[in-house]
């Protein structure tokens, strides 16, 4: 009999052919997947696998794989919204329950998510209550993330980096870009760097202020020693993020700091850009005046928008006029 993980809780489920059915190991009522076949199923066993440990992207392509050869798979489906909005299902230690927590905020509410409208069309009614139920529930969770997020002052800079090693040490990606962020802020920029940006809110969900720094700042530093600290899943689901906004908006830049190792190691996403290698005397210097730039081209780009909404047009003057005129 094939077994699949869990999508709340991870653990290994036989599949019994049921599309809904309870959990053995959290309880919860969720969506089971049709395997009919050994292809489906290895192709279902990579994509939850990946999406258990966050990688949302390389989920989200194994998802879209199963779409592309059965267009009716509505749990596919259900699985590329996951991936799209990174739902990560936690226990609460209280009831027991399994809660969403969002990785991957959009502007778009899930509600009106193309695909998760292709899960509703193509769910048997079954799936169709736990696909709406769930559906619900991110909504609501999206809503207080941007409230959140729409209270935070707009940032400058990013730093995205890797905290922690392996060992729960701190890396020396962290003092490295620790020194890029004093020098920024000393420079009068505001700079999301995490180890002291969010060092005041701990125990609290960071997607909120992550999502709002994300989506401010101009420019993006992604700080690496070695190959699998860029591929790391949390420093590559921020950079990947910001790429995204770049194709959107021109006047964003990305900016790779190397240091200790091959530029030609660099991701293949990230090799297109100007790197920095952070080794090479008067780093730091070059770095601030390159930041400058873009951040002021930004400025007076933002600044030649705002006057040329707010000049007074011939259409506009003669409106008032009129308006004076019937005033006496």
């Amino acid at each position: 009999m094939p077994r699949i993980q869990c999508k709340m809780c991870g653990g290994m489920v036989e599949v019994t052919g049921e599309t809904v059915a309870e959990c053995p190991y959290c309880g919860s009522t969720t969506t089971f997947p049709k395997l009919d076949n050994e292809r489906r199923e290895q192709l279902y066993a990579r994509a939850e696998h990946f999406r258990q440990l966050n990688d949302f992207d390389r989920a989200f392509a194994v998802f879209e794989t199963i779409v592309k050869e059965n267009a009716t798979d509505a749990e596919a489906y259900w699985g590329m919204v996951l991936c799209r909005f990174g739902i990560e299902y936690v226990e609460d230690p209280g009831t027991r329950e399994r809660i969403p927590t969002c990785n991957r905020l959009q502007y778009d509410s899930i509600l009106t998510d193309a695909d998760y409208l292709s899960a509703l069309e193509n769910a048997d009614s079954y799936e169709r209550d736990v696909y709406e139920r769930e559906g619900k529930r991110i909504a609501e969770l999206q809503k207080r993330i941007l409230l959140i997020s729409s209270q935070e002052k707009p940032y400058d800079v990013f730093i995205c980096y890797k905290e922690k090693s392996e060992a729960g040490t701190r890396t020396k990606d962290s003092s490295l870009a620790q020194e890029i962020y004093y020098q920024l802020t000393n420079e009068g920029y505001k700079v999301f760097f995490a180890r002291i940006t969010l060092e005041d809110k701990l125990g609290i969900n960071y997607e909120p202020y992550i999502f709002a720094a994300l989506n401010s700042s101009r420019v993006m530093l992604v700080v690496g020693t070695c190959r699998e600290y860029f591929d790391a899943v949390w420093v590559k689901n921020e950079w990947r993020r910001f790429l995204k906004l770049m194709k959107g908006d021109s006047s964003r830049l990305l900016i790779p700091c190397y240091h200790g190792m091959d530029p030609y190691d660099l991701p293949e996403e990230l090799s297109m850009f100007q790197s920095q290698d952070m080794a090479k005397i008067g780093f730091l210097q070059d770095l601030v005046r390159g930041v400058k730039k873009v951040l002021s081209a930004a400025k007076e780009g933002h600044q030649a928008s705002q006057e040329k909404t707010d000049s007074p047009t011939v259409s506009n003057l003669l409106k008032r006029v009129v308006i004076f005129l019937k005033n006496r």
